[in-house]
Parts: structure tokens; C-alpha cells; sequence
């Protein structure tokens, strides 16, 4: 695709969301600007918050072991980046306008350019779970569950939804912080399905030696006050309950009348430019790539930081009249913790299919402490040095390419 509006001052991009995607493009954006460009150039970030939140280490908040998981936004924002307080309500295409609800009333921001970049949320679509239960994917929610679980006298009964990367590290790190409660992880389609045969046989291990009960193979039907029923009618008692299964995405781009698909997310091309709205452009959690470049991609910072990088790359393209190119976002490894003091390392393929070698223990642990470093500190450095952060590139022949 090729634009030929040229880089025409003043030229206003506004970028919604300041998470893994949010922030890794306005780094880059601003960074690769020359400076004749960045003269005639507003980037404005809005987020709810002026903190930018670690996602991957909310499970160390709801445990109890880590404070917090946030730094100020000035702290890894580009400092020519203006950051706007509020939630966007509406976009306007047809218009180039989104509408902002701020604690002082409602704004209207004008764009040549905006990067839809508001990531997902926890999910819990059972009934009861939002009135009963505690997640793991919102910070405050985070800190609440934190705060109950500090109530728990010993012998408390903890039950943890999910068995993917989230629940199963917020299981171990409950159980390794506090050994004197009773946690169990309720496992519905498998534990950490992402993961080879091996690796999984090495975290039920550990799962086990933290005293963690797995409970494979129910599904929740209903969340009750101190008590969670299965479809196979079975009750599971708890004194505290934490939600850590799937994640939906803001339905702000269906609501803006915009392109999406079943589950909310904003339909984009391969360059990331969303379809029928050829200056609005889509990084993160809350889009869906065509299945030629995306089905491989799963929610989360590993798919989030590369795209947010190139949809820094689409906008300069369009701003300056030249041809983009096809994102290509690849995979290297998952990781998962058991606590502070072990863990697992999956390498996987680019298109994310688990490979056979795994690493275990505190070599593992001590690696995805360094990729939750690196998440913060490559968009960081992006704000000097733009493109230092790289990721594999994507699958030449992606699994479910077929898919619609």
C-alpha cells in the first residue's frame, strides 16, 4: 500500500493505550522522526493511567510477593510524547476524531494517524466470577486479591482458575509465598497446552513439590459465594478464588463502527492498517492479523512489543509516502515461572509449536526474569536508539494459515 499524502505539517498521531504496543510505538515513532519531522509532529498517548503497568508480573502482585507492577509512564515514554489522562468512548473515522472522557469532561482529539493499541483484559464469562472471584490481568484487581489473600489465616483454602502461563504461575507463586494455605489449580483444557510433553512433566513436578493440587479436567460452570460448581456438578470450596483463564479484548472498535471480528478485535491488514480505515493502524492484543501473518500469535508482550514497533514503521510509511510492509512476528520461547526460584523455558518454533529441549529450575528462573526485565527496558531504550529491540520473524508457512 502506498500513501502520497507527504509528511505535511502539523501532523497529529494519537495512539490509544500506553501497554506493551502503546508504548514500543511511540518510542519508535518519535525516535525515528528526523527532526524537521518531529517539529511538525504531535504524538499524544492516552491512557486511563499515567503509569505504565508490567502485565507479566501482576501474578507476583496478587500473591503478595511484589508491591507493584508499574512505573511512571515519564519513565519509559519518549519525553516529547504528551500523554493525555482518559479512556477513549468513540472513534470517528469518517471524521478523524476520537472522543476522550477525562477527569476534567470529554475531549475531542483530531488525527492525521492513530494507532489502536488498547490491549485486552481478563475475561471471566461464567456466572458469579466478576462478583466472587479475583483476576489476575487488571492491576487493582490485582492488588485486592493480594489484600484478601494477606487476610487468609493458615489452612486457607485457595483455588486458582486456569491452567495456562497465568494461572499456573500465580498458583506456584501463592504457594511459594505463602506455604501455609491450601492452593489448588483448576485445569479445564489441559495444563500449559503450549508446552511439550517434557516441559509440562517438569512443571507438574514442581507444582507438586510447592504443594500445589491439580485438578485437571473441570470446567466451571457457575462461581458461588466460597464455592465454584463444575459441569461435571462437582463443588469446589474456597476461601479465596482467582480468575486466570482468557482475556477479552475493549469493544471501542466495534462500537466505532470499525472492522472486527467474533471476538472484538480490530480487523487489520498485513502492515496492520485497519481495514477501511486506512490511517488507523493496530498493534497488540486487540487486533487480528490476516491468518497468513497472525494465527500463530497469541495475546501477550512477546507479539505485543513487535507489533507496536511495526506500527511505528506503517505510520512513518504512510506520512511519508512510501510503500509499507507486511508485519512478520515470530516466536523464540515461552516462559514460565514457579516462583521465585524455579521455573520453565520452552523454546518453541516461529510459529510458536513447542520444540523438544526444555530448560528447567533456577537457569529457567533466572532467564524469565531477564525477558521481564527486557520488556521494559527495550521499549526504553527504543526512546535513543529505535530498532534496537528485535523479535524473530513470523513463520514462512503459518500453522492455521487457512483459517478465517
Amino acid at each position: 500500500m502506498v500513501r502520497s499524502t507527504g509528511f505535511a505539517p502539523p501532523r497529529n498521531i494519537v495512539i490509544l493505550g500506553a501497554g506493551y504496543a502503546g508504548v514500543m510505538a511511540a518510542n519508535r515513532l518519535l525516535a525515528t522522526l528526523t527532526d524537521a519531522e518531529r517539529a511538525g509532529t504531535r504524538v499524544t498517548v492516552v491512557n486511563p493511567r499515567d503509569r505504565f503497568i508490567e502485565r507479566i508480573r501482576l501474578h507476583e502482585v496478587a500473591a503478595g510477593s511484589a508491591a507493584d507492577a508499574s512505573l511512571p509512564l515519564a519513565e519509559i515514554l519518549h519525553p516529547d510524547a504528551h500523554v493525555l489522562i482518559g479512556e477513549a468512548r468513540l472513534i470517528s473515522p469518517e471524521r478523524d476524531i476520537v472522543q476522550i472522557n477525562t477527569a476534567t469532561g470529554p475531549v475531542e482529539l483530531a488525527y492525521q494517524e492513530l494507532i489502536y493499541a488498547v490491549g485486552s483484559a481478563a475475561a471471566p464469562r461464567v456466572p458469579g466470577a466478576r462478583e466472587h472471584t479475583y483476576f489476575v490481568g487488571d492491576a487493582s484487581r490485582a492488588a485486592r486479591a493480594a489484600a484478601k489473600l494477606a487476610e487468609l489465616p493458615a489452612g486457607g483454602r485457595v483455588i486458582v482458575v486456569g491452567g495456562g502461563l497465568t494461572g499456573i504461575e500465580t498458583a506456584s507463586e501463592i504457594a511459594e509465598h505463602r506455604p501455609d494455605l491450601r492452593v489448588a489449580v483448576l485445569v479445564g483444557s489441559g495444563l500449559l497446552p503450549g508446552f511439550g510433553a517434557g516441559a509440562r512433566r517438569c512443571a507438574r513436578r514442581a507444582l507438586g513439590r510447592l504443594g500445589v493440587q491439580i485438578i485437571p479436567g473441570e470446567r466451571v460452570r457457575e462461581a458461588r459465594p466460597g464455592s465454584l460448581l463444575a459441569d461435571s456438578d462437582r463443588q469446589f470450596p474456597y476461601d479465596v478464588c482467582i480468575w486466570a483463564a482468557g482475556f477479552e479484548v475493549p469493544d471501542l472498535a466495534s462500537r466505532s463502527g470499525l472492522a472486527v471480528d467474533d471476538a472484538g478485535r480490530l480487523r487489520v491488514g498485513e502492515d496492520l492498517t485497519a481495514l477501511g480505515a486506512a490511517n488507523i493502524i493496530g498493534a497488540g492484543d486487540c487486533v487480528v492479523l490476516p491468518a497468513a501473518r497472525g494465527a500463530h500469535l497469541r495475546m501477550g508482550c512477546a507479539a505485543a512489543l513487535p507489533l507496536g514497533g511495526h506500527a511505528a514503521r506503517t505510520v512513518l510509511d504512510h506520512a511519508r509516502g512510501t510503500a509499507t510492509a507486511p508485519a512478520s512476528v515470530g516466536f523464540l520461547v515461552q516462559n514460565l515461572s514457579l516462583g521465585r526460584r524455579n521455573g520453565v523455558i520452552q523454546p518453541v518454533h516461529a510459529d510458536d509449536r513447542p520444540r523438544r529441549l526444555f530448560l528447567a529450575g533456577r537457569a529457567a528462573a533466572w532467564f524469565k526474569e531477564y525477558i521481564c526485565r527486557l520488556t521494559v527496558s527495550g521499549p526504553r531504550r527504543e526512546r535513543t536508539h529505535p530498532g534496537s529491540y528485535r523479535a524473530p520473524a513470523g513463520p514462512r508457512h503459518p500453522r492455521n494459515a487457512g483459517a478465517a
